[in-house]
């Protein structure tokens, strides 16, 4: 248990982050600097939203947030959530706004990616950003964009005219939520209700969305691997965390299995938190009918009155609190992130 490797605490270790530069966040109201321009390509603004921890002294790691959506919907206030969270925790938190599909075929969507990291080090003073620690998050089609940042740093074709060329694009860790990392697989055939409920969000089949932004509705099997971030793992790779549900119509077990061998094979520090019943993200109806199974995976890992022990240990330890640090059967998925934090940084 004390080399369980997970979200925000991989971030603290491989990051240093000193906890006194955490101290000072709680029950600040801290502001995100909005539409912050990252780069240029094919005539569009690339944009991104930030936030600072606030009234402490850097320089800090960061943490990028990809949204989800697709490749052609969503918005970098997605993130907001996300970024609130990782300033509370001393990080510069980034939620990036990216280039859509149909106007704009892969990969340019993971060329921006990478110019916004790219962007992060050229400007890591300005920013009060350690340019060494830099990590990249995202849901959905956001995550698929952070796990093609972490797995092809140095693959100039994929780097892109977006921006701060003379800079890296390459990160100290990746977190994936439900992401893609192997085109070639073949889909499985959706249901009616989800093949319904992807008429009405994006107005046309899930087909059609996947034709936008390959580029084409037959793709050939080069191209397939070519946008495959299994294609790219190698033994440099950052450490990766991978979320997948169990019960996700899009991107299927084998997905983050697959991912998770790659990984192994190349000697790559991973972790799959597989969510029992979870589906493709928990949120709305469905995350209020995985709250008692998202609880019930906390108390597999940890009872609760353990982890609340040990939770008390970190806050004494570092000065760090997170305020209510009981099992939260209504928020587990928060009160997981938090046990995570204290099972590395106290038992590592």
């Amino acid at each position: 248990m004390r080399q369980m490797f997970y979200m925000i605490s991989v971030m603290m270790i491989l990051f240093g982050m000193k906890p006194e530069s955490a101290r000072a966040q709680q029950h600040k109201e801290d502001t995100i600097r909005n539409d912050i321009v990252y780069g240029h390509s094919k005539g569009v603004e690339l944009k991104f939203d930030l936030i600072q921890p606030k009234d402490v002294t850097g320089p800090f790691p960061a943490i990028l947030f990809f949204h989800g959506g697709g490749w052609q919907a969503g918005d970098k206030w997605h993130g907001h959530h996300w970024i609130r969270m990782f300033a509370d925790l001393g990080f510069v938190g980034i939620s990036v706004g990216y280039r859509f599909a149909p106007e704009f075929a892969w990969p340019a969507q993971v060329q921006d990616a990478k110019a916004a990291v790219r962007f992060l080090r050229k400007n890591a003073i300005e920013l009060n950003i350690d340019p060494n620690r830099i990590g990249v998050m995202g849901e959905s089609a956001g995550a698929y964009l952070a796990l093609m940042v972490g797995s092809t740093g140095g693959i100039d074709e994929l780097e892109g005219d977006g921006g701060s060329p003379d800079f890296s694009s390459r990160v100290q860790a990746v977190v994936s939520y439900f992401g893609a990392s192997d085109f070639t697989q073949t889909r499985a055939k959706l249901s009616a209700q989800v093949e319904e409920e992807v008429m009405q969000y994006y107005k046309k089949p899930l087909s059609e969305v996947m034709a936008d932004f390959i580029g084409s509705p037959n793709p050939d099997e080069s191209t397939l691997q070519k946008m495959s971030v299994l294609t790219y793992i190698d033994g440099t790779d950052p450490p990766v965390l991978i979320f997948q549900g169990d019960n996700d119509p899009f991107v299927s077990v084998s997905q983050a299995e697959g991912l998770a061998n790659a990984l192994e094979k190349v000697n790559v520090r991973h972790e799959l938190v597989m969510v029992i019943g979870g589906g493709h993200g928990w949120t709305g109806d469905l995350k209020k009918k995985n709250r008692y199974s998202n609880g019930r995976i906390l108390s597999t890992r940890i009872n609760a009155k353990e982890m609340n022990t040990r939770l008390t240990k970190f806050k004494l330890k570092t000065g760090i609190s997170y305020g209510n640090s009981h099992l939260d059967i209504e928020n587990p998925e928060t009160t997981l992130l938090k046990f995570k934090v204290a099972e590395m940084v106290v038992f590592m």
